[in-house]
């Protein structure tokens, strides 16, 4: 596991990132909440050869990501905030992962023949504080830019000497 603290924002939240590589399985956990996973959300990349496209399944496994405090109607927009935040970074990883198989970055790698894409399935955990529907684009791009760091960071480590290094059991 690798875990990096950040502070975002004027209010200087703190805001923790852990990552764990599975065999098959990215899980990142990005945390306000003491540690709490809160929304736990899956993301699928599909791509197709036949019509050069890569397809992102999100949905959400566990929790609503609404928050059952304070009302305000904004829990439409903490969830799409969190698909989007989600998608993104899956498509910045997709990325990554082309670029490490020497390839350019629209190259459609078309995943196996089981129907797995080009990235193992990311599980995401997202616990921001309510009113996470208010977040900056700035604050959005340093958690994004963040998260993808701390992968960046791990996928050197379990690919360094042809060590397996993080991952975990199965």
């Amino acid at each position: 596991s690798l875990i990096r603290t950040i502070t975002l924002g004027d209010e200087e939240i703190e805001t923790n990132l852990i990552l764990q590589l599975f065999s098959d399985r990215i899980f990142i956990s990005i945390t306000q909440l003491s540690g709490k996973v809160g929304s736990l959300l899956l993301c699928n990349v599909e791509e197709s050869i036949v019509d050069n496209s890569t397809t992102y399944n999100v949905r959400t496994l566990l929790g609503t990501g609404v928050s059952s405090r304070g009302g305000g109607g904004g829990g439409e927009r903490e969830v799409s905030m969190r698909e989007v935040f989600v998608r993104r970074l899956a498509e910045r990883i997709v990325i990554h992962t082309r670029k490490m198989a020497g390839v350019s970055e629209t190259t459609i790698l078309g995943g196996a023949e089981d129907g797995t894409g080009p990235i193992a399935p990311l599980l995401v955990g997202v616990g921001l504080k309510p009113g996470c529907s208010n977040l900056s684009v700035e604050s959005f791009n340093v958690l994004v830019d963040a998260a993808m760091e701390l992968y960046q960071d791990g996928w050197k480590m379990s690919h360094a000497s042809g060590m397996v290094g993080m991952e975990g059991p199965d």
